[in-house]
């Protein structure tokens, strides 16, 4: 072979040479970058999932203290205003609802011996709600104030401007009902707020994380038939939702 052969051979053994270590090269990048993206994607992992716990810590650490707080105003108040649900682990919301404050059939208005009932309870009790809020909203959860109407199952087929239904007949009974609860919600919303006219913390507080929501007939008491008149109630939920 001529050394012009040999040098040729030599040239292309070493440009394949040249390629594979080019190769070898890229494949050790590809493999550091790889892993680097999944170690990276770990760690993201582990901070939101850091996150979410500490979440649900301040959430439920708040809702522990409401409860505590709020027992002790329902004391103070002769054990007649609110009833409050239990805190089980991983519960997101507390339960309050209000203590014997029942609607007559095709009524809406606040009853008068519960406006008398806020006009004592409504700044301690909104306070006491809103430092849970700003405790959650602190912890990193979105805090709100619904304000849930129940109606029990019966047919509202009174006709009644004050409840806003639509029509006093048997088959709009259901839309009646949720239409009532939520007329009842609003009625009673704004009885509460009326109390908090010069309370500027609580008033901006309640305006800024409240929702009112008009349940109807659907969600009666536990343990309850649903035609019985103590599912005609108002529930005041605080909860706390995890932001991811």
């Amino acid at each position: 072979m001529s050394s012009s052969g040999e040098s040729s051979d030599r040239s292309l053994a070493d440009l394949m040479a040249g390629v594979a270590v080019v190769f070898l090269l890229l494949a050790v990048i590809f493999i550091l970058e790889a892993r680097k993206q999944r170690e990276e994607a770990i760690r993201e992992k582990e901070v939101a999932i850091g996150k979410v716990d500490s979440q649900k810590d301040g959430v439920q650490a708040s809702l522990v203290s409401l409860r505590e707080d709020l027992v002790v105003l329902n004391a103070d108040l002769d054990g007649g205003f609110i009833a409050l649900s239990g805190l089980d682990g991983g519960v997101n919301a507390l339960e309050i609802e209000f203590k014997n404050l029942q609607f007559g059939l095709g009524e809406c208005r606040t009853p008068p011996a519960y406006v008398e009932q806020f006009q004592q309870g409504a700044v301690p009790l909104i306070h006491r709600v809103c430092v849970a809020v700003d405790a959650m909203r602190d912890a990193g959860a979105e805090p709100s104030i619904i304000l849930e109407g129940h109606t029990d199952d019966r047919p509202f087929l009174g006709t009644s401007g004050e409840c806003g239904v639509r029509n006093g007949v048997a088959r709009f009974s259901f839309e009646n009902n949720v239409r009532a609860s939520a007329s009842r919600a609003q009625e009673v919303f704004f009885t509460v707020r009326d109390q908090l006219k010069d309370a500027g913390y609580e008033r901006d507080c309640l305006d800024a994380n409240f929702v009112v929501s008009g349940r109807g007939q659907t969600a009666p008491r536990p343990g309850t038939a649903g035609s019985e008149p103590s599912n005609r109630r108002l529930v005041l939920r605080v909860r706390g939702d995890l932001r991811l």
